[in-house]
């Protein structure tokens, strides 16, 4: 290859990593930080409610997780708010396999949360996570 068209590639590479974040900022533009929070690429294909590191402005009622297949969700630990206890969620003994799945929460003061959960799928594989939350 010639210099000028190295060159050329090398400026290129160089403001890509800008552009895309020039464009992924203006297409957000006007949403609220827990817009934004429940946006984020979900882990293990695995999308929950409230999101990974969500800011919300009023306490949330429920958790809830998406699964990419049916699954129960067998324990919710909360961890955290002004007296960092750890609560043990009741859940349904007996709920059947499903896509998305939800359980009610206590209700949470403001503060910062840790969700940790476990689901299983009705083959028996196991999926875990923690969500980590504030409520303001």
């Amino acid at each position: 290859m010639n210099r000028s068209i190295l060159a050329t590639l090398a400026a290129l590479a160089a403001f890509a990593p800008l552009s895309a974040a020039q464009a992924q900022s203006q297409s957000h533009a006007g949403m609220s930080a827990q817009d934004h929070a429940a946006m984020q690429a979900p882990a293990n294909g695995v999308a929950t409610t409230p999101a990974d590191n969500a800011m919300l402005s009023s306490a949330p009622t429920t958790f809830s997780a998406t699964f990419p297949h049916a699954m129960v969700l067998t324990s919710l630990r909360l961890t955290g708010g002004p007296s960092n206890q750890a609560v043990d969620v009741a859940l349904s003994a007996e709920a059947a396999p499903a896509v998305t799945v939800s359980a009610p929460l206590p209700a949470l003061a403001p503060g910062t949360y840790a969700a940790a959960w476990t689901a299983k799928g009705a083959d028996g594989h196991q999926m875990n996570g923690v969500v980590r939350f504030m409520v303001h």
